[in-house]
Parts: C-alpha cells; sequence; structure tokens
C-alpha cells in the first residue's frame, strides 16, 4: 500500500481514538497504538519511494502519538527516524529532530545520548553555516562519552570540535583542545602515539593567532616537555620555529618557502595547508597595512 493510504488509515484511526471509551469496540490506547503502527508503515513507504521529507513528518506523527500514550523511548526512536528522512532534504528539521531524541537518551542512556550527539555534531558540520553549533555538539558529545569513561570516543569528539574551531578561525579554543587532549595523551600507551598530531596542530594554530610571545612559550617551553618531536634538531621543532621567524618578521615569502621545503620532504594534509596558507595571508595582509601607513 502506498504511503498515501496508509496516512489516511491512520488519520481515520487517531480520529476514531477521541470518541472516548467503547463496551465492543476497541479502546482508545487500541486505536492510537494502530495509528502510530500506520504512521511508521506510510514513513517507510515514503522512504522507500525517496520522499523523504513525507517520511520525516510521518515518522514525527508516529513520535508525537507514542508521547501521547506515555511511549517515550518509541517517541525517541521515531525521531531518530524522522531524522535519517529528513538528512538529505531537510537539513533543519533532521538536526531538530535529532535534537529532541537526545532530550530523551540523555535521560535513559549517557553512551546512546553521546553517540546520537555525535551523530548530530557531524550533520551540523556538513554546513558551513551550521558549523559553529557542531563544535559547541561535538564538545558535548565529548563531555558525555568522558562522563560514560569512553575516553577515546570523547577525545575523538574533542578533536573534531579542535579541528572545524580552527577551520573557522577560533584558535583558541582549538589549542586549548589539541593541548588538554596531549597533556591526557602523554601517559597513555594507546594514545601517546597522537601527542605529536595534536601538539603539531595546537603550534600551527597558534601561529595563526600571530601571538608570538604565547607560540614561544608553547616551542620552547610547554611542548618539547611532551614530545622530543618539538626539540631541536628535530624537523618539526627546526620547521615551525622557522615559521615562528617569519611570522614574527612579518615575512609570507620567508613563510612560504618555508612550507614548501618542508612539504617536499614531509607530507602535509588539507587541514594543515589550509591553516598555513590563511596564516600566510594573514601575514601579507598586515604587511600591505605597515605599507600604507608610510604612503
Amino acid at each position: 500500500m502506498d504511503g498515501r493510504s496508509l496516512i489516511a488509515q491512520a488519520q481515520k484511526q487517531e480520529a476514531a481514538s477521541a470518541g472516548g471509551f467503547s463496551w465492543f469496540g476497541a479502546s482508545k490506547q487500541d486505536k492510537l497504538e494502530q495509528a502510530i503502527e500506520l504512521y511508521a508503515q506510510a514513513a517507510n513507504a515514503f522512504r522507500t519511494s525517496g520522499q523523504g521529507s513525507d517520511a520525516g513528518a510521518a515518522f514525527e506523527k508516529a513520535a508525537a502519538l507514542s508521547k501521547s500514550i506515555n511511549e517515550p523511548n518509541d517517541a525517541a526512536n521515531y525521531l531518530n527516524e524522522a531524522f535519517k528522512s529528513y538528512k538529505k532534504t531537510n537539513p533543519a528539521d533532521a538536526a531538530r529532530t535529532l535534537s529532541q531524541a537526545i532530550e530523551h537518551y540523555a535521560l535513559t542512556n549517557v553512551r546512546r545520548a553521546a553517540t546520537h550527539k555525535q551523530t548530530l555534531a557531524e550533520h551540523l558540520e556538513t554546513d558551513h553555516a551550521t558549523k559553529p553549533q557542531a563544535i559547541k555538539e561535538y564538545e558535548k558529545a565529548g563531555e558525555w562519552f568522558s562522563n560514560d569513561n569512553a575516553e577515546a570516543l570523547a577525545n575523538k569528539c574533542y578533536i573534531r570540535a579542535a579541528d572545524i574551531a580552527a577551520e573557522t578561525g577560533d584558535y583558541y579554543r582549538a589549542i586549548s583542545h589539541y593541548e588538554r587532549i596531549a597533556e591526557v595523551s602523554v601517559n597513555n600507551n594507546l594514545m601517546k602515539w597522537s601527542v605529536k598530531e595534536y601538539l603539531f596542530k595546537a603550534a600551527l594554530c597558534h601561529l595563526a593567532t600571530k601571538d608570538v610571545v604565547a607560540c614561544k612559550k608553547a616551542l620552547e617551553g610547554q611542548y618539547p616537555g611532551l614530545d622530543a618531536a618539538f626539540s631541536p634538531p628535530a624537523m618539526e621543532s627546526l620547521f615551525l620555529k622557522n615559521l615562528l621567524e617569519c611570522v614574527e618578521n612579518g615575512d609570507p615569502q620567508g613563510f612560504f618557502s618555508n612550507v614548501m621545503q618542508y612539504k617536499e620532504r614531509y607530507p602535509l594534509d588539507n587541514w594543515k595547508l589550509d591553516i598555513l596558507a590563511k596564516t600566510q595571508k594573514s601575514i601579507e595582509e598586515a604587511d600591505e597595512e605597515a605599507d600604507e601607513d608610510f604612503t
């Protein structure tokens, strides 16, 4: 049966439930349960035929009726299905329905709530306009995972929050996450191998802020104590200190040359190249402003 016919049947059962008690017919509860099942069937029919918006709306109806008969678990699960249906066609409705489901999961199962919170963050980060909200959702997911003693999952969320924060120019927020995760990972046999990566990313964010004092403090004091890669003559140490010198001297060409030389020997992923490019551009803009002051 097609979705529209199933919706019509569901609406009929829902309307019949308002008729009150019957000695011979189905009870109000039974009629609402039948309506819920029909709305869910309609939603699945819509989803199978690629009608995501209609599927999401039908799942929302099933959720609302489930809540009305005091079945909050079913309501949350239907809202989660609505999220999946809306995801491609109605991103805002997808985020709204998953957020509503998470409100229930947070009261009953913190691990499940954290997992869905992470899913919400992943959904929000696909749109530049909602990336700031994605950062907050990753941070909350990390907090909930940590509360459930799932530190590896928590750190994954915090690192993703840091990555997006840096991408959007919130460098100090990113630095805070990278440094904290690096510090707690040093003595963890499973996580200590990632310390260099976290600190390298934090160092690039320090350079992007052009806060020379804070960057020097990190590169010359804090980071070498956490990982040997940040002590001379390690290549990472020399590379970052050369870049810092270019930032301090307002030398965009030297900055570019150092990046190209390092890149020839050591791969830099797109995230790192993007942060470095933004830093170089910032140096160039500052240099142009200085030139204007003298004209």
